[in-house]
């Protein structure tokens, strides 16, 4: 086995192992209990609003659970945007294990990127405003 193979096994097997213990935590440990390690969100703690990203941690472990519905509850724009996130996730492991440079066109595009930006910013305002329907979008 050469050196570059030995590299890309290497590679592999750390992302293989890391992510496996990533996944099997988040799968195991339900981050709404006391006593996890999980972190609170900085924005929630010490301002009382809630991000963007608050509820991820809830989300993730209810997505790996199959149970979208209650995912939903916790972080609707990391559930509908869970496959984008992925796909964007293995394309980069692929460029980073095997030295590749596969770029997707996409996030090259300035109106992509302000769109993205613009929809994170109004999900965040929107899930901080307590009328309905927009308390739908707060995590329990």
């Amino acid at each position: 086995m050469d050196t570059k193979n030995k590299r890309i096994l290497i590679k592999l097997c750390s992302i293989l192992l890391l992510g496996g213990a990533f996944i099997y935590y988040f799968f195991i440990h339900n981050p709404s209990e006391k006593g996890t390690v999980f972190l609170r969100c900085p924005s929630n703690l010490f301002f009382g609003i809630n991000c963007p990203g608050c509820g991820s941690q809830r989300a993730i472990h209810h997505l790996l659970h199959l149970e979208i519905t209650e995912a939903l509850r916790f972080n609707a724009l990391l559930v509908i945007t869970f496959p984008f996130i992925i796909y964007i996730t293995l394309i980069w492991l692929y460029n980073f294990i095997f030295e590749k440079e596969i770029r997707i066109k996409l996030f090259y595009n300035n109106k992509f990127v302000w769109f993205v930006f613009g929809l994170v910013v109004v999900y965040g305002i929107a899930r901080n405003i307590s009328i309905y329907p927009f308390t739908l979008l707060s995590p329990s």
